[in-house]
């Protein structure tokens, strides 16, 4: 592993816990045992640093996507899910783009830009699942999944209840039109 991916991991771990805005070069210095210089050395801004943290985090979720097997509609949805539930972790973290979303107002458009592009991907996944087992309104189910996954993961959060997002989840697949899928 790389100096550039340690300090990638430790921020990770503090944006998901604590949000952006609260974290510093200084911080992520301590968590991997440099000095504050070298953070600079690796990502000359916060931003840049943001905006590479963002990217990766993209990649990742993209690889787990990848991974799910579409031909079933009900396990590849739960899969879906499962990745969201796996990043909720109850006073520790939720998902990182749900943090960079909440703080959007006060970010620079290109880490915003990358924010977007992580919306866009799990948007743009969960309306092509849909449609391939002949989902109607299929943009506006992943739309609706898709922030209310992320609003859930906030809610629980600050609620301390996991249920809540649990709760949330289910209500989120119920509204998706079933009569008019296909039966694969």
């Amino acid at each position: 592993m790389t100096m550039r991916d340690s300090i990638l991991d430790a921020a990770e771990v503090r944006v998901r816990g604590g949000g952006f805005v609260a974290m510093s070069f200084r911080d992520l210095a301590s968590d991997v045992g440099i000095k504050s210089s070298s953070v600079h050395y690796h990502f000359a801004t916060k931003h840049e640093l943001g905006e590479a943290l963002v990217a990766r985090y993209t990649e990742q979720f993209r690889a787990r996507l990848d991974a799910i097997d579409m031909s079933d509609l009900d396990r590849a949805l739960a899969d879906f899910v499962a990745i969201y539930a796996n990043a909720l972790v109850l006073n520790e973290t939720i998902c990182l783009c749900a943090v960079m979303g909440a703080e959007a107002i006060g970010l620079p458009e290109h880490v915003n830009e990358r924010t977007r592009a992580f919306f866009r991907l799990n948007i743009g996944w969960l309306e092509t699942l849909l449609a391939r087992h002949g989902a109607e309104a299929s943009a506006d189910a992943a739309s609706m999944i898709v922030a209310a996954l992320e609003g859930a993961m906030i809610i629980a959060s600050a609620s301390n209840d996991r249920n809540l997002f649990d709760q949330v989840a289910r209500a989120a697949l119920r509204c998706i039109p079933r009569e008019k899928l296909d039966k694969r």
